[in-house]
């Protein structure tokens, strides 16, 4: 008993200690009170008490089997009393003073939003409980149970770097640089080390989705490293830690060579010849869209007329001959193949193939279809030049008896109190209805949507995906009679020129029918509209006039 009673004394002392420090911190201004070392102190006195106890248990039970010793117990059990007393007492104030400030904070948050998002999931949970101080612990445990659940974190985070993965490999050269790539991974990466587990669960799946996300040039580079330090290090292996460590390095270098080189100008003026020798070559490719298409980037102005159309189209040149199409291409130095400027003819990557001879040029420039003056014509000379008529009419939209025309009419595009009146193409062949981009900013439209998608073209070929916009835009006759909202997607440009009609009796036919076209004159502006097949439908009225001459006249409600 004299040992346990050694040991008490001892336990006794400390816990006195203890209980000194927690009341001189209780007795500080609230302000001043730090909230960890009470709770630390609380854990201390707690452990303390409790092994005083364990030992008085066993202190009194001796005491009682001696009669001698009754005033000794009762006066060692008063003294025991006390100490429960002083814990007690402690522990009392210290929960009143932890709970007041987590019911302040809990009170605080409701009120202020500072912690919650208005209106969300988290924040009507909150609100659900009556705001006190023993709702606050319950609060808490709700927040966890709904949104702390460690296995559904994991997937969120998982899910989210291989979405970075797929989005890389699709992007191709759009992928971000590696310094932006790097912060990325670390933002995803350290949301995963967050939870606790990385290294022991995650880290040998996660490092191939990482190593799927750099660049070639990296990822070689790594390859390297790796192989090198394996032959120094016999142990090395594969790990998370080592591959960003690596990227680190290598974002840290890239930045330096960054600073030294712009530091003294040395990249400024070959940025921009790399960046015009990355440039794609556009193609002249025929698409679903349009029935007469070409693509270019610059004005398009014919070296023959020089006016807003295509050179292959020109109407005067049924009046000149090869020698003077030939003249008057190198005149303006341009090349014989594709009729355009900028590049050499051996480098031009244009698919064009004559119709006649299947050599790289236009049926316009053809030897074969060369003009012969005089009147001494052989059989043979005059069936070529009759074929050569034939061809030129049929590839340059000049005026024949076998013209064909194209359902065009004159439409109404309004936007607030914006409006323009346009030439439009109406082809049941496309199924997506289009206009002009320069158009869509001339009626100040803004953009509904976004769509990528390839265009079928004549042949079998498809075009490389691109990106549409989508506007929406009120189309009307010009009569004002008929007005409906259309969504048309942009173009760069709709179709080269079509001519429009000017056939006098074939404009005296339809007149003496009752029919007046909207799009008529002698000049022939740009197709800005195309209207498909999605729009057709509900836009004919059924009404079809044949003429003698085999034209066929369809009436729609816009004209």
């Amino acid at each position: 008993m004299d040992a346990l009673k050694t040991k008490r004394k001892s336990l006794r002392t400390s816990f006195t200690a203890t209980a000194n420090k927690l009341k001189e911190c209780l007795a500080k201004k609230e302000d001043a009170k730090d909230g960890d070392k009470l709770r630390a102190l609380n854990s201390q006195l707690e452990d303390k008490f409790l092994r005083l106890d364990e030992i008085q248990n066993k202190i009194s039970p001796l005491l009682l089997e001696n009669t001698d010793t009754a005033a000794e117990y009762e006066a060692d059990f008063q003294a025991a009393e006390d100490y429960r007393d002083n814990f007690l007492e402690l522990k009392s104030k210290l929960e009143t003073l932890l709970n007041k400030d987590s019911g302040s904070f809990l009170e605080s948050s409701s009120e202020l939003d500072v912690s919650m998002v208005p209106d969300s999931r988290a924040a009507r949970l909150i609100s659900s409980f009556p705001i006190t101080t023993e709702n606050y612990p319950k609060a808490v445990e709700q927040l966890k149970l709904r949104f702390g659940r460690e296995d559904l974190l994991v997937q969120i985070y998982v899910r989210d770097l291989l979405s970075l993965v797929l989005k890389n490999a699709t992007t191709g050269k759009n992928a971000p640089d590696l310094a932006t790539l790097y912060d990325m991974l670390e933002t995803k990466l350290r949301a995963l080390e967050s939870l606790g587990s990385i290294k022991e669960k995650f880290a040998d799946f996660l490092e191939p989705l990482v190593e799927s996300c750099l660049p070639e040039n990296v990822l070689r580079a790594w390859e390297r490293s790796r192989i090198s330090e394996s032959t120094e290090d016999a142990t090395s292996q594969r790990s998370l830690e080592k591959l960003m460590c690596f990227l680190r390095h290598e974002v840290e270098s890239e930045e330096m060579i960054r600073l030294a080189r712009e530091g003294f100008g040395k990249d400024r003026g070959s940025g921009a010849i790399r960046k015009d020798c990355q440039k794609s070559v556009h193609k002249d490719e025929p698409t679903a869209a349009s029935l007469i298409s070409s693509t270019t980037g610059a004005k398009l102005n014919c070296i023959f007329c020089d006016r807003p159309h295509l050179s292959q189209d020109c109407q005067r040149l049924s009046d000149m001959s090869y020698e003077d199409r030939k003249s008057q291409v190198i005149r303006k130095r341009c090349r014989l193949v594709c009729l355009k400027v900028g590049h050499l003819a051996k480098r031009c990557h244009s698919s064009v193939r004559c119709l006649i001879c299947k050599r790289r040029h236009y049926p316009l420039l053809c030897p074969d279809l060369r003009k012969e003056k005089g009147s001494n014509f052989s059989s043979k000379d005059r069936t070529a030049d009759n074929e050569q008529r034939s061809t030129e009419t049929l590839l340059t939209n000049l005026p024949s008896e076998h013209e064909i025309y194209l359902k065009t009419s004159m439409i109404r595009l309004r936007n607030r109190d914006k409006e323009v009146c346009v030439r439009a193409l109406l082809d049941d062949g496309s199924q997506r209805p289009y206009i002009e981009r320069n158009l869509a900013a001339e009626l100040f439209l803004s953009p509904s949507g976004r769509e990528i998608f390839s265009q079928g073209l004549f042949g079998g070929g498809i075009s490389p995906a691109s990106e549409h916009k989508r506007y929406m835009v009120n189309v009307e006759s010009l009569n004002r009679k008929y007005s409906t909202p259309l969504s048309l997607l942009e173009q760069q440009k709709i179709c080269s020129t079509l001519n429009r009609i000017h056939d006098r009796k074939l404009l005296s036919e339809l007149a003496s029918r009752g029919i007046k076209l909207t799009d008529v004159g002698r000049d022939s502006p740009p197709i800005r509209v195309l209207l498909g097949a999605d729009i057709l439908g509900s836009i004919l009225t059924g009404r079809i006039e044949v003429l003698s001459s085999g034209v066929s006249a369809v009436e729609t409600l816009l004209g």
